[in-house]
């Protein structure tokens, strides 16, 4: 998992709201057109100040926040939702007191849905009218017919970019940061061996290892490896993390997605396990060294 030179690339389905490519375009123009009528017939009976883009997304900023930052690509976004149909039915929220989380700009979320975040600012709410190609398109959901219009209430808690994540990270740990380099490897020492071999390029270390996204569960990789220093076998965070250790020495090592798989990130059967711009986290062991 960790060797540069294995890519299976794909699109992913990260959560219930990822559906759509944003070129996704809905092929029944007669559904596009009702969708319109059913917009506009609901901003006008709710007495609704929406504003309509270019690609027929109505949007209204209920709350506002002028000094807020706007997301950047590869940003991750916390935000609380809930989903209605233009019959003011509720079909689904993000649960009480737990925000979402997904990156931004990266097709991870449906067009309609990404486009309205990308109009906002963090602490403000909005309400997001979308037409079904914005939305869940020909597939029927739960409550939800095909090619239905729907309406999303949204607010952006915040926008982080790799930086803040990687902090907020350390934060939510506890953790304090033995040594960081230039290129924004951190290095928590979890058990330190003064009197360990130092380690230098062109030497192979056996390293025992488990990688995490920064907000994942469970472990997206582990095991063991034998690295040679200095010949570019691994993603660049953990090869440098590791040459910062001695034999018998225990780390937790962080680095943003510049030193790991960067804009394309990694997949499997199309699904991706390292999303774009993903800062990792590694516990890892130096074993021994040849």
């Amino acid at each position: 998992m960790l060797r540069r030179f294995v890519a299976l690339w794909g699109l992913a389905v990260l959560v219930s709201l990822s559906a759509c490519k944003t070129n996704y375009v809905d092929p029944d123009q007669s559904a596009a057109e009702q969708n319109e009528t059913d917009i506009k017939t609901y901003v006008t009976q709710n007495n609704l100040n929406a504003q309509r883009t270019t690609s027929g997304l109505y949007y209204v900023i209920t709350t506002a926040n002028p000094n807020g930052k706007k997301p950047g690509i590869g940003d991750e976004l916390e935000f609380n939702y809930k989903l209605f149909t233009l019959g003011n039915v509720k079909v689904d929220s993000s649960k009480k007191d737990t925000a979402v989380y997904l990156p931004f700009g990266l097709g991870a979320m449906l067009p309609g849905l990404e486009e309205g975040m990308s109009l906002m600012r963090e602490g403000e709410k909005a309400t997001l009218l979308m037409p079904a190609y914005l939305a869940f398109g020909s597939r029927a959901q739960p409550l939800i017919p095909a090619n239905s219009a729907v309406r999303f209430d949204v607010q952006l808690l915040r926008a982080r970019t790799e930086d803040q994540q990687i902090q907020d990270y350390l934060d939510r740990q506890k953790l304090t940061v033995s040594e960081a380099t230039t290129n924004g490897v951190r290095v928590v020492k979890t058990t330190t061996v003064p009197t360990g071999a130092a380690l230098a390029t062109g030497q192979t270390v056996k390293v025992n290892y488990a990688g995490r996204l920064l907000r994942g569960k469970t472990d997206f990789d582990k095991g063991t490896i034998d690295v040679t220093l200095g010949q570019r076998q691994v993603v660049a965070g953990f090869e440098e993390g590791i040459s910062k250790l001695r034999v018998g020495e225990k780390a937790l090592i962080i680095f943003p997605s510049a030193q790991g798989y960067g804009t394309q990130g990694r997949s499997s059967n199309g699904v991706y396990v390292i999303p774009p711009y993903s800062p990792l986290a590694f516990e890892i062991e130096v074993v021994s060294v040849r």
